[in-house]
């Protein structure tokens, strides 16, 4: 049973938690650094972390990083770049064996931050410029990163389809950036977005432990006590406008199979009615969605909702022949029809309840879903356990769901449309 420690401050907005749960044999520890997202600066600060993780005045090159990880038994150290909405997530990560497994006795917990807090706050670079070989290294990955995007149909679309729902508002900046703002980084920048990070941007720390770790607290504590820093605040909740009339975009493309996205805004629903209905919609294999528009109509290879809390939007997307494509549209907007007429039963209900239970039971069975639960709770500020949460979905009413379907409003139709026949290319249906 995870056990959930009061988070403790460290300096100005920078805050630590520690979760401890025997059954894992590995620890685990997270800095999550928030920043606003604009177009200006997404593709800097996704280079600069990367950087963060590729070698440290301490070890000067990745192979000397690389070694140093793997004589602490194969420890990984690595960077994650995320958004939520309107802020962007720079995250460090690294997982290594717990103290008790050390042939030696040695503490390979006190190395392993070491190390991290030596890569964050100690980074290789010279008179206000990042090493030349690691800048030109991470430069040219960020540059393929953004240049691959398009190979993933999907997220490719849900990518155009956001750009479209929220243009003007920092949640429709591309999350590595443009190919334009990336080729225009330079070392100095890069350093300077660093400098920035360390002295505006707020950070979690989250541990995830087997077993207490005093030491770690104090190790944390002492390097960030003393930063001169002046913390700006971040929105991680921003509810989008809905437009006048739906944007419908479409987007010809020599592949063989459509995808349809559709955004839908709310302004005022109450967030766990609307995390039901989406449970209800398309969250689940039994949703409105996938039993009726994939299984019954046939009608898509996919077919699956998300709501997005930071935006109050829900996002529908489905990958589907160029031939069913207005079919499957109507069937879908049918789904939303059948939610604000309340067509489901209570049975449906707790089986989405049931479903999201057992999507937290596996969540808490790895470190990485813990801490992103607690990532989570610290963005809403409700601190919530798991259990407290299923509890509070449980409190949501029929007559809330029905009024939260209503209170939806169509905003975005983007179609990246196939221009190719089934028979000319033998594509995957998941694509």
């Amino acid at each position: 049973m995870s056990q959930l420690r009061p988070s403790v401050p460290l300096s100005d907005s920078i805050t630590y938690t520690e979760i401890y749960d025997e059954k894992f044999k590995t620890c685990a520890l997270y800095f999550r650094f928030f920043v606003k997202r604009t177009p200006q600066t997404a593709a800097v600060n996704a280079l600069m972390i990367d950087l963060l993780t590729n070698c440290s005045a301490d070890y000067p090159t990745l192979a000397a990083l690389t070694l140093k990880k793997q004589s602490l038994y194969g420890a990984s150290l690595h960077s994650i770049r995320g958004n939520t909405g309107d802020v962007q997530e720079l995250t460090i990560a690294a997982n290594w064996i717990d103290d008790r497994f050390a042939l030696e006795g040695e503490s390979v917990t006190d190395a392993m931050a070491a190390l991290m807090l030596g890569c964050i706050l100690r980074p290789n670079a010279q008179n206000n410029a990042f090493d030349a070989a690691a800048f030109r290294f991470c430069k040219q990955n960020l540059l393929d990163t953004i240049d691959c995007e398009i190979n993933q149909k999907r997220s490719y679309a849900m990518l155009r389809a956001a750009g479209i729902a929220f243009e003007g508002e920092p949640a429709a900046c591309p999350p590595y950036g443009t190919r334009e703002s990336a080729e225009q980084i330079t070392a100095e920048s890069a350093f300077a977005a660093w400098e920035t990070m360390l002295k505006t941007a707020p950070l979690e720390i989250v541990a995830v432990l087997p077993s207490e770790k005093p030491k770690l607290l104090q190790m944390l504590s002492d390097a960030f006590s003393s930063l001169q820093r002046d913390p700006v605040p971040v929105m991680f909740e921003s509810a989008s406008p809905c437009k006048a009339s739906p944007s419908v975009i479409e987007e010809p493309m020599p592949v063989t199979q459509c995808k349809l996205v559709l955004a839908l805004k709310t302004a005022d629903a109450p967030h766990e009615a609307m995390q039901m209905l989406n449970l209800l919609l398309g969250g689940t294999t039994g949703s409105l969605l996938f039993a009726n528009v994939r299984e019954k109509l046939s009608l898509c290879y996919y077919c699956a909702s998300r709501y997005q809390r930071s935006k109050h939007t829900l996002i529908i997307d489905c990958g589907v022949r160029t031939d069913k494509l207005c079919e499957a549209k109507e069937a879908i907007l049918d789904q939303c029809k059948a939610l604000r007429e309340g067509g489901f039963t209570d049975a449906m209900m707790e089986e989405a309840i049931l479903f999201y239970e057992h999507s937290l039971a596996s969540a808490s069975d790895a470190q990485s879903g813990l801490a992103a639960w607690v990532f989570q709770q610290k963005q809403t500020d409700r601190n919530l356990t798991m259990e407290e949460s299923i509890a509070l979905l449980r409190t949501v009413t029929r007559e809330q769901i029905i009024a939260a379907a209503n209170a939806m409003q169509l905003d975005t139709v983007y179609t990246l449309l196939a221009t190719k026949s089934e028979d000319e290319n033998g594509e995957e249906a998941s694509e």
